[in-house]
Order: C-alpha cells, then structure tokens, then sequence
C-alpha cells in the first residue's frame, strides 16, 4: 500500500511539473514565432543585415528549446497519465536534454558577462553616435533612457559632439553662424560648442533646458529642440551628467534578479521532473516485467 501511495503522488507531481514546463515551452515557441513571422522585415530596416541574422538565429534557438520542452512536457503527462514506460523513458530524455541546455546557457552568460557589458556599452555608444535621429525606433529609446535614468550620453554628454544627429542639426541651420562646419575666429563669433537633445535636460519643455537657435529638432522626439553645450565645459546648468551606461547596466542588474530567480526556479523544477520522469519509467518497466513473469 505504501508503494502505491508514493507511486500516485510521484505521478501527480510529474504532471503538475510538466503542466507548467508546458505551459513555458509553448509559450517560449511563440513568442519566438511571432518574433520571427511579425519582426523580420521591420527588424531589418532598422538594424541591418548582420544584426537580423544574429536576431533570427537566437529566436530559431529559442523555438527549438522551447519546442522540444513542450513536447518533453507532454510526453510526461500522457505517460504519467497512462504509465507507458517508452513515453515516460522519452520525456525523461527530453527534460534532460532541455536541462543541459538550460544549464549550459546559464554557464556561457555567467563566463561572458564582462564581454556581455562591454557588447552593450560598446552597441549604446554605437546608438548615440550613429543611429539617434536616423533610425526613428532607436532615437526614441535613447530618449527614453536618458529621460528615464537622469543620464546624457553613453559614456558623458561629449558622446553627442560630432555624432550623426548633431551633424543633422547643424545642417539644418543650428551651428554658430549658419553655416555647417565653418569656424568664425572673430570677436563677435558665438563660442565653440555642441548640442545635445533635449532629453538630456532635466526639464526638457522648460526655458532653462534652451533653445538653439533655429534648431530644427529633426532627430529628437522631445520639444524639438536642442540644447547648446560650450565645448570647453564638462555640461552646463540644467543637463543630466551621469553617463547612460553605467546606469543602463545598473537597471537591467537591479531588474535581472526577480528573473534569474524565476530561472532558477524552473530549472530545479526541469530537473525534478526529468528524475520522477526516470524513476516512473524504471517502475513502469518493472511492472511490466513483473507481469510478463
């Protein structure tokens, strides 16, 4: 009697835990099936051809895990449900392999993680220089960066001399004199300076953020206008001077923990479930001998 008890409680904790490693498998295969029906093309006009192909490689990654976990699940379920020995055998596999893969992503984050933030500071810095009011999706996650973590710039404020948007909106008329890249060496020439968006002020729509002259605002999507910064000065009154990816990094650590637990969670979960999975087979498999005797 007391084989048979612990024989029904360990097929019903097998089922509870494939119900929720089913339920994160499937969910895990379609959002990565959307991700690659809905976001290739709009992908691919923002980000180039290397970065979608990178993109479409994890996602194929990420719908080959979670479809063999789906499948793993179900396998346990029907052969909890049944007591088949052969589909039990194969979940057991399954979860395995599902684990490992688990495992061995944890392991490959936790020995690249230097390079994981030297890869983000390197692609934030990239964004601020190169895409900000030139791909309209990634000026309006820089401005919701700087807005959102008081910072200005990748690295500091001078990450905006010289970068594409800058040269956009001395173009357009902002830079001393009106005319883009001329130097005036006069005495009555404006002092030498830079602009950066408005979202590097503390109050973007007030007066004390300021106003360049003319400024067309072509590359920021707050107030649209820019502010004036003496190239001589480390910022000026009213700006954010904290660098962006000292901040960024700080956020997704601080928001990193409620996940990494979550992770670490299932993946206890996985490995519970591949050993019940395994030690039902063998009894499924005894009993089966037991009966042909």
């Amino acid at each position: 009697m007391g084989m048979s008890r612990c024989y029904s409680l360990m097929k019903c904790l097998l089922i509870m835990f494939n119900i929720i490693l089913l339920c994160v498998g499937s969910g895990a295969c379609g959002f990565a099936a959307w991700a690659l029906w809905e976001g290739g093309a709009a992908a691919e006009a923002e980000a180039g051809v290397d970065s979608v192909a990178a993109g479409r490689a994890g996602l194929a990654a990420l719908a080959a895990w979670g479809g063999a976990l789906a499948l793993a699940a179900l396998a346990g379920v029907w052969g909890a449900a049944r007591g088949s020995a052969a589909l039990l055998g194969g979940a057991a596999a399954l979860l395995a392999l599902t684990a490992a893969a688990e495992a061995s992503a944890a392991v490959w984050g936790a020995a690249h993680l230097p390079r994981l933030r030297a890869a983000l500071l390197q692609r934030l810095h990239h964004t601020v220089r190169h895409d900000y009011g030139v791909l309209p999706a990634r000026t309006q996650l820089i401005d919701a960066i700087q807005q959102g973590l008081e910072c200005c710039g990748a690295n500091d404020m001078r990450d905006w001399q010289n970068s594409a948007w800058a040269r956009m909106e001395a173009g357009s008329g902002t830079a001393a004199g009106g005319t883009p890249g001329a130097l005036d060496l006069s005495v009555s020439a404006d002092p030498q300076y830079y602009l950066v968006p408005p979202s590097c002020c503390l109050m973007p729509e007030s007066e004390a953020c300021g106003r360049s002259e003319g400024g067309s605002g072509s590359g920021s999507g707050v107030a649209g206008v820019a502010r004036r910064v003496p190239a001589a000065s480390g910022g000026g009154a009213g700006l954010h001077r904290a660098s962006c990816g000292a901040r960024v990094l700080g956020a997704l650590q601080a928001g990193a923990r409620a996940p990494l637990t979550a992770a670490g969670a299932l993946l206890a979960a996985h490995a519970l479930a591949a050993l019940l999975a395994l030690a039902l087979a063998l009894t499924a498999t005894a009993q089966q001998h037991r009966y042909k005797a």
